[in-house]
């Protein structure tokens, strides 16, 4: 079950970097993990995402990105994010979704 949800220019949000001039959407806090379901770059191809993963990274956090669309899945891929599947939200809707993870310290 998540914890909370960040939003950008909300407090957890600025401290990550994840501000509404950079990005659209939101994302969770769930215990270690800040997971991504749907964001969208407002400045794709300028490193923001990059920055936005390693500051999450430093806060030693790790992420999950569930059912990404295929630009965000290369992303992954390129970054060492590994793929499992499951639900997104266990015991709620159980249907299994791909999750790409990037484990806390492991950047």
């Amino acid at each position: 079950m998540f914890d909370y949800c960040i939003f950008p220019d909300g407090p957890e949000g600025i401290e990550i970097g994840f501000t509404s001039d950079l990005f659209e959407g939101i994302m969770w806090k769930e215990g270690e993990y800040i997971v991504i379901s749907d964001i969208t770059s407002k400045k794709p191809r300028q490193g923001n995402l990059s920055q936005l993963f390693k500051n999450i990274i430093n806060k030693d956090l790790g992420i999950k990105i569930t059912n990404p669309l295929p630009i965000m899945e290369n992303i992954c891929k390129k970054k060492g994010f590994i793929l499992t599947q499951g639900p997104v939200h266990p015991g709620i809707c159980d249907d299994v979704v791909n999750i790409y993870i990037q484990k806390p310290n492991e950047s």
